[in-house]
């Protein structure tokens, strides 16, 4: 549907792309980071004009060194929607968690302000479905704005859960713009759902976009996540004729393969995409739709050159206002630097998950206890001296996690370690820090072969003994590949014992300062 091969990729210093982009801000007054133009052959029909706003993971309420934060991004809507010309906001989702205050919430204050935006769609992707399918759809029910999924299933009726849509079709004249959203296959792992079936979404949406253009659409817009590399597999199978999605890590990205655009944006609406669309309409309705040439504009719009709303900071303001006197209780001294960078937590040893390990075995007075490296959120450093809040423990342990006291034979415990050590390149989530235990982990073998060595209390693992495991809930419950655990008797339940994030505070303040400190408890052989 689009002409022309262009790919437009984040500038390299001194490189082409830092020339095009000096040039794009002197054009667009610091909005257009990358321009494509794809120019259609003139028409007799009048052309429809139309632009699309991308943002996701907005769980970050207020603005981080000056850019993002809800205010920013409504006054950037704002100013977008002055135009003059139909405005779509597409929220990519990610939105409910992890954050601290949907450790309170679950996200209820979230749909509350996004309310406020005028949203046209939003995606529910894999971190939305995180408290389950009854939160999920309790915040879909307050929203006015519907939140969509093409592929997550109430297994129980065959179909989307009500309350949720599997499409929405926007209007901009007679243009018809149809949008999917495609929900990572990885959310029956990585999600609290009982009820909900994930298919792989590729084939799910192919059949839905294809639908979609004999009922009329002119033009299928998908959103999705990163998770499972679930956009590489909506990309690769050429399911839309544009793909909005979330890669952590890139600013920005934009791909045209001489068919479809792909394009990404981070995280937080540090940046917001904008799309503009010059489309002749009438040769749409996938009866030939291969003619149809629109003029694409990709913006970056940089929402630090975006005096805050009005209206929306005062909203905030009341939210975080709530947390502050909380939040901002001091816990305890860091005695030496922490790190809880996404490689630091699933990748090895980590000082900050053996001192939250330690809290779970000793509260559950267990053998062993087990924490997965995706728990923690915070994805930062923290240098000596600091002084430790409440809030920095909630910003790195914010997902409503009880612990639990399990009986795990060793030969169970043995099968758990295989699996959350047999993608350790990947960094995975599901990479277990240990307290009461030693492993070495040769990593020169196959996965499921690569627990070397185990020993629990300074003894070697007995395979038919039976240990006391303390773990979190969300491990327990079978997420995150763990369905070993979620069959295995429950000595202590999520009802009798605190959340890991709680512990952690009682054990750093009841100490006065958390010691940070590598055991060898996780040794790697590479």
């Amino acid at each position: 549907m689009l002409c022309r091969i262009v790919r437009v990729l984040p500038p390299r210093p001194g490189g082409v792309g830092m020339r095009v982009l000096r040039i794009a801000v002197r054009i667009a007054m610091g909005a257009l980071v990358a321009l494509l133009a794809v120019a259609g052959a003139a028409r007799a029909a009048e052309p429809a004009r139309f632009t699309l706003l991308y943002v996701h993971s907005t769980t970050e309420l207020q603005e981080q060194q000056g850019r993002g934060g809800l205010a920013r991004l409504a006054a950037a809507v704002k100013a977008e929607r002055k135009r003059g010309q139909p405005v779509f906001l597409l929220h990519g989702g990610q939105a409910f968690a992890p954050s601290v205050l949907s450790f309170y919430d679950e996200g209820a204050h979230m749909i509350d302000l996004l309310n406020d935006l005028q949203i046209d769609a939003m995606a529910a992707l894999n971190r939305d479905f995180h408290y389950g399918e009854d939160v999920l759809l309790a915040r879909a029910h307050e929203a006015n704005f519907p939140v969509v999924t093409s592929n997550a299933i109430d297994r129980t009726t065959g179909r989307v859960h009500d309350g949720l849509v599997d499409s929405v079709v926007l209007k901009a004249g007679p243009l018809r713009i149809g949008v999917l959203a495609a929900t990572p296959a990885r959310t029956r792992e990585v999600a609290r759902v009982t009820r909900t079936d994930v298919p792989e979404p590729a084939a799910v949406l192919a059949a839905k976009a294809k639908a979609m253009r004999a009922g009329g659409v002119d033009l299928v817009v998908v959103l999705t996540g990163n998770s499972g590399d679930t956009h590489k597999a909506v990309i690769a199978a050429g399911i839309g004729d544009v793909v909005l999605y979330q890669d952590r890590g890139k600013a920005y990205e934009v791909v045209h393969d001489g068919k479809r655009l792909a394009a990404s944006v981070d995280a937080q609406a540090g940046w917001v995409l904008a799309l503009d669309a010059v489309v002749v309409p009438g040769m749409g309705g996938g009866k030939a739709t291969p003619s149809l040439q629109p003029s694409l504009a990709v913006r970056l719009i940089d929402t630090a050159a975006v005096p805050p709303d009005a209206a929306m900071a005062p909203r905030v303001k009341v939210y975080t206002d709530r947390l502050d006197a909380q939040l901002g209780l001091q816990v305890g001294r860091l005695d030496g630097a922490l790190d809880t960078r996404r490689e630091a937590v699933r990748g090895g040893e980590n000082a900050f998950a053996n001192q939250i390990a330690d809290a779970v075995r000793a509260a559950l007075d267990a053998d062993v206890a087990l924490v997965n490296g995706g728990a923690i959120r915070g994805d930062r450093q923290y240098a000596a001296g600091t002084t430790l809040t409440r809030r920095d423990i909630f910003t790195e342990l914010p997902y409503h996690d009880p612990v639990v006291l399990l009986d795990l034979t060793g030969r169970e415990l043995l099968d758990t370690l295989e699996l959350a050590y047999g993608a350790v390149e990947q960094l995975h989530g599901r990479f277990l820090h240990l307290s009461g235990a030693r492993v070495v982990i040769d990593l020169t073998r196959p996965a499921g072969q690569r627990v070397a060595e185990l020993t629990i209390g300074g003894k070697p693992v007995e395979r038919d003994r039976h240990y006391r495991v303390g773990t979190v809930a969300y491990l327990a419950a079978g997420n995150d590949g763990y369905g070993l655990l979620a069959s295995a008797p429950r000595l202590v339940g999520e009802r009798d014992a605190d959340f890991a994030s709680m512990l952690l505070i009682g054990s750093v303040a009841r100490d006065g300062a958390l010691k940070p400190a590598l055991d060898g408890r996780i040794t790697l052989r590479r």
